[in-house]
């Protein structure tokens, strides 16, 4: 009797103690998304939904400020956020954030959208980035500006079909939703709630949650009501893989990293041996490729970067009188300016115009040492020796060995004796480690403190 009382009470004690959990306030996991859509972004939102499916939160709250990113990154948000068991809630905000361009998508793919004071949302206007298929024109000349125009039509078109389906699957303005692909127009969050784009405005996190309560969601599995009254708002940061693969896949920090790289491998080619530039070039180029890899970039762009580097480079071992100096820097320039397609997000003007700057700086500088190093007298290695100094350590008659900057050569003569201890200089070096002298005029002997006493 006195064990089963005992059990009894454990048992009960477990269930007070487990009970809040169970029965208490509901759980609304905040995933933050405050850069460009990218793959990283995908990365980040779907680990954030597949955690709050296992701690069957009633929400996930995706807090938004964005200037927009790939169609291809928004497509496969968008079908994640369809597909969730969870509802989904999008939140512009803080105040003066924007859902802008892919934004635009997210929001309106949500279950429940609401928007902080101060926010705007639109210019959904799909911009025309993907290279240009083969479409029979004449390959010098590129595609024709009807060409063009049809295949950025089509893309105009895929993407208003896509945000009318969103429309009309949450039931929001669809009028207003083409009209933010087709001309790009936008919406403050008092417009926004006026023409039926967003639900509400909510100035924080527990007031979004506290408006979504009891709002009906359609699920996969069917109609349920959002209840997250009084909900505990947990945040789901970015974890390291995320932040990095979000962070190199912006395009200035991808040019960066490849400029990095670039000189870091040759640098290690023209100083081989010391390992640690060839090391993290590899690293840099590695990883501003894989942040190239994920944006709309161009090849001949980074073609052109090559060549001009490679140009650059030739001008200091094959003087042109500047000619692949410049070619080069033109060449560099220009790869530099197609080498992201992204008017939304381009390389920043200022950025290449100062690592041109640097690097034509750089390889003047280098150019100039390379020309002065050329003009100057040869002070090591064969052909040094002529014209140096120095003193017979013996006598030679005709050879014999004279100590001349240091160290002691096998020397000869064909002027007649020179005595120990006289000055000589070098008129000739030979083969064999050798050395032809003559004597300084007006010398006398003297001792030679290399030889020694004796």
């Amino acid at each position: 009797m006195v064990r089963a009382w005992a059990l009894s009470l454990l048992i009960a004690a477990i269930a007070i103690s487990y009970g809040p959990i169970a029965c208490g306030e509901p759980l609304v996991v905040e995933l933050t998304v405050a850069s460009d859509i990218n793959p990283g972004t995908v990365s980040y939102l779907t680990r954030g939904l597949r955690a709050a499916e296992r701690r069957d939160a009633a929400l996930v709250l995706i807090k938004l400020d964005t200037p927009g990113g790939q169609m291809i990154s928004t497509r496969l948000i968008t079908e994640e956020i369809l597909c969730s068991p969870v509802p989904i809630g999008v939140w512009v905000a803080p105040e003066g954030a924007r859902a802008a361009s892919a934004g635009t998508f997210i929001v309106y793919a949500a279950h429940v959208a609401g928007m902080a004071p101060s926010t705007n949302l639109g210019a959904a206007h799909p911009v025309f980035l993907q290279a240009m298929p083969d479409t029979g024109a004449d390959k010098d000349s590129g595609p024709t500006a009807q060409q063009m125009a049809t295949l950025e039509q089509k893309a105009v078109n895929d993407a208003v079909a896509q945000i009318r389906a969103l429309a009309q699957r949450r039931g929001r303005n669809v009028e207003w939703a083409e009209k933010a692909v087709r001309e790009s127009i936008t919406a403050t969050a008092q417009e926004a709630v006026k023409l039926g784009v967003v639900d509400f405005m909510a100035s924080t996190a527990e007031e979004f949650a506290d408006k979504t309560a009891g709002r009906e969601v359609q699920l996969p599995s069917g109609k349920a009501t959002a209840k997250t009254s009084g909900a505990r708002i947990e945040p789901l940061p970015m974890n390291w893989r995320e932040s990095l693969l979000s962070t190199i896949a912006h395009p200035n920090l991808a040019y960066i990293l490849l400029i990095i790289g670039l000189y870091g491998i040759i640098f290690e080619l023209k100083a081989p041996g010391f390992g640690g530039a060839g090391v993290a070039g590899i690293i840099c180029l590695i990883l501003g490729l894989y942040g190239l890899s994920v944006l709309t970039f161009s090849w001949a762009g980074l073609a052109l970067i090559l060549a001009g580097v490679g140009f650059l480079f030739a001008e200091l071992y094959t003087p042109t009188h500047g000619v692949l100096a410049a070619g080069g820097l033109i060449a560099f320039v220009v790869g530099s300016l197609m080498l992201v397609n992204a008017p939304t997000m381009p390389i920043s003007r200022p950025l290449i115009a100062g690592v041109a700057a640097g690097t034509g700086a750089f390889f003047i500088f280098a150019l100039g040492a390379v020309v002065r190093s050329q003009k100057r007298p040869v002070t090591i290695g064969r052909g040094a020796l002529p014209g140096r100094t120095g003193t017979a350590r013996e006598r030679l008659d005709p050879d014999g060995l004279v100590h001349v900057d240091g160290a002691l050569w096998s020397a000869t003569t064909d002027e007649g004796p020179i005595e120990a201890g006289e000055q000589i200089v070098v008129a000739e070096e030979l083969a064999h480690m050798r050395v032809k002298v003559t004597k300084v005029e007006h010398s006398k002997p003297a001792s030679d403190p290399a030889s020694g006493p004796g």
